[in-house]
């Protein structure tokens, strides 16, 4: 059972949020202009979350904007036509605006993955969400069950539940018990999970993720809108304070 104070103290925290009242930096990930319900515009947000570890994602964003709007690069965010280009060409490519920043390991995640959607899913994510019926925790199981053969580094724990933020957060894609997606537990969740009451002494960040799977089922409020909120707070030195309801 949580703590209902702390609860009371999230949702007003997420309160504040929503009217626009916890400070906080402007959005860092940037995107092309491309209608929201659009197979590119769900492949622009899937490719890069796998190489998005060990860097920042200001920079990730940066990178792969530049990649895209690059006419002799572009074609990265297309499966069907990585598939066909020797994987030199494809490492250059990636480098070219440090969209690849592990040019070796970068390039082998992103031609696998590319391989995966292009063989089983028409080079469309949305045909593996749709064959597990949009639903979060079945989505994140088959990431994670074949994470090694067909999903390199975007099935892994982090990453998986990163991908989904991103999907619903920048397309249209209605995913089904998005709840269960899991806030990422950086330094400033951390400790805004602490102020609020919710953990106390240094826990680690799976318990982190675990406490706010199940707050964020008892509040209603989506795991982005929480994860910007807490994020902020943190960076603000928990300014403006939050009590209970």
């Amino acid at each position: 059972m949580l703590p209902k104070h702390s609860l009371d103290r999230a949702r007003a925290l997420h309160k504040l949020f929503l009217a626009g009242e916890v400070p906080g930096p402007v959005q860092h990930e940037v995107y092309p202009s491309i209608p929201r319900d659009s197979r590119e515009n769900v492949l622009y947000f899937t490719l890069p979350a796998a190489v998005n570890f060990q860097r920042s994602s200001p920079a990730l964003w940066k990178s792969a904007l530049s990649t895209w709007e690059d006419v002799d690069t572009s074609y990265l965010f297309l499966p069907e036509l990585v598939s066909v280009k020797p994987f030199e060409i494809i490492r250059s490519d990636l480098y070219k605006h440090r969209l690849a920043v592990q040019p070796n390991r970068h390039a082998i995640i992103w031609t696998k993955l590319c391989e995966t959607f292009f063989r089983y899913y028409g080079s469309d994510p949305r045909n593996l969400l749709e064959e597990c019926q949009f639903d979060v925790p079945t989505i994140i199981n088959t990431l994670q069950r074949e994470k090694k053969h067909l999903f390199p580094y975007l099935g892994g724990r982090k990453l998986s539940n990163y991908w989904l933020f991103m999907l619903s957060e920048f397309t249209d894609i209605e995913l089904r018990q998005v709840h269960e997606i899991s806030i990422i537990p950086d330094t400033h969740v951390i400790r805004g999970t602490i102020e609020l009451g919710l953990l106390s002494g240094n826990p680690t960040p799976l318990q982190v993720e675990e406490v706010w799977r199940h707050a964020l089922r008892e509040l209603g409020v989506p795991p982005g809108e929480m994860h910007s909120a807490l994020w902020r707070w943190s960076r603000n030195q928990f300014d403006p304070p939050v009590s209970g309801l």
